[in-house]
C-alpha cells in the first residue's frame, strides 16, 4: 500500500514551507504597487503636459478647454485600461487572448455602429475646427434649428431655441451651420416705400437716424483699433423696384457687434420708422385703385 509522501501536517506550520510563496506574493504585490504608483505618476503627469501645450496654443480660450477635456477623458480610459492589463499579466493571466477578444468586439461594435463612429469624428472636428462654441447663436442646416448651443459634445449638440426647447441634434446629421457669433455681423434692414417717394429724403433720414444711433448707442456698433465705427449706418441703395408693386425696397446696412446683432437690428429697424414717419414718407402696403366712370361717359 502505497504511503503518502507529501508534506504533513507539522510542514505547513514551518516558515520552511511557506517562504517561497511569501517571496513570491511579496514580489507581486510589490509589482502591483509600483503599477498603482506609476499609473498615478503618469496621470498627474499627462494632465500637466496637456495643460501646458494647450496653454501654448492660440485656440480660443471655450475651444481650447473643451479639447483638453476630452483629451484628458480619453487619456485616462487609455492607462487606466494599460495598467489593469499589465497588473494581470503581473499575476500570470495570459493577456493575448483578452486583447485579441477585445479586437473582435470592437470589431463587431463598429460594424453596428457605424452612425455612432461618424458622429464621434464629426464631433471632434466640430470642437477642433471650433465650428461654433457654448453660447453661440447658430442656425443650422439652413435655419432647420435655430437657437443658443448649450454643450458640444463627441455624439451630439445641444441647442436651446428662441422658445427655450432643448434641441439634441446628432453631429452626423449637422451638414450646414451658420455661426452668429463671430466678431462681426452685418445688419441688413429692409423696407419699402412708395415709388413716388423721392430717394433722397429716405437716404436722409438714413443718415439722421445713423448720427443719432452712434451718439446714443454707440456700443452697438463694430469699430477699428482708432475707435472708429467701420461701417455705420448708411443707405446700400435700391434693391428691387418690382417687389409684388408694393414700391421700391431700399436696404440699409451696417457692421455690428455680434453680441449686439438682434439688439442693433431692432434699434435701427425702429428708428428708420421714426424717421421717415417724421419726413411724412409712408411704408409702402398693398394698395387697390379703383376707376369711376361717369354715367354718361358709360352711355
Amino acid at each position: 500500500m502505497d504511503r503518502w509522501i507529501g508534506p504533513s501536517f507539522e510542514d505547513y506550520l514551518t516558515w520552511e514551507f511557506w517562504a517561497p510563496y511569501s517571496v513570491a506574493a511579496l514580489q507581486k504585490l510589490g509589482h502591483l504597487l509600483l503599477i498603482i504608483v506609476l499609473t498615478w505618476l503618469t496621470l498627474r503627469l499627462r494632465k500637466i503636459v496637456v495643460s501646458r501645450v494647450f496653454a501654448l496654443t492660440r485656440l480660443d480660450i471655450k475651444q481650447r478647454k473643451t479639447l483638453e477635456s476630452l483629451l484628458l477623458s480619453f487619456t485616462r480610459y487609455a492607462i487606466f485600461i494599460v495598467a489593469i492589463l499589465t497588473g494581470l499579466s503581473t499575476f500570470g493571466v495570459n493577456i493575448g487572448p483578452i486583447i485579441a477578444g477585445a479586437g473582435v468586439v470592437g470589431l463587431a461594435v463598429g460594424f453596428g455602429a457605424q452612425t455612432l463612429v461618424k458622429d464621434l469624428i464629426t464631433g471632434f472636428f466640430i470642437i477642433f475646427e471650433d465650428q461654433f462654441s457654448v453660447g453661440d447663436y447658430v442656425s443650422i442646416n439652413n435655419g432647420q434649428i435655430r437657437g443658443t448651443v448649450v454643450s458640444v459634445g463627441l455624439r451630439a449638440t445641444k441647442i436651446r431655441t428662441w422658445a427655450q426647447h432643448v434641441v439634441v441634434i446628432q453631429n452626423s446629421e449637422i451638414r450646414i451651420s451658420e455661426n452668429y457669433n463671430r466678431e462681426r455681423m452685418r445688419a441688413i434692414i429692409n423696407i419699402t416705400v412708395a415709388y413716388e417717394t423721392d430717394p433722397a429724403d429716405v437716404e436722409a433720414a438714413v443718415n439722421r437716424l445713423s448720427a443719432r444711433l452712434q451718439r446714443e448707442m454707440p456700443h452697438l456698433f463694430l469699430r477699428n483699433e482708432e475707435g472708429e465705427v467701420i461701417e455705420p449706418p448708411q443707405l446700400y441703395g435700391i434693391t428691387d423696384v418690382e417687389n409684388q408693386a408694393l414700391g421700391a425696397k431700399y436696404t440699409v446696412v451696417s457692421l455690428v457687434n455680434d453680441q449686439h446683432y438682434w439688439t442693433a437690428c431692432k434699434e435701427i429697424r425702429k428708428a428708420l420708422l421714426y424717421e421717415l414717419k417724421a419726413y411724412g414718407i409712408q411704408v409702402a402696403y398693398p394698395r387697390r385703385i379703383e376707376r369711376m366712370e361717369s354715367e354718361a361717359a358709360l352711355r
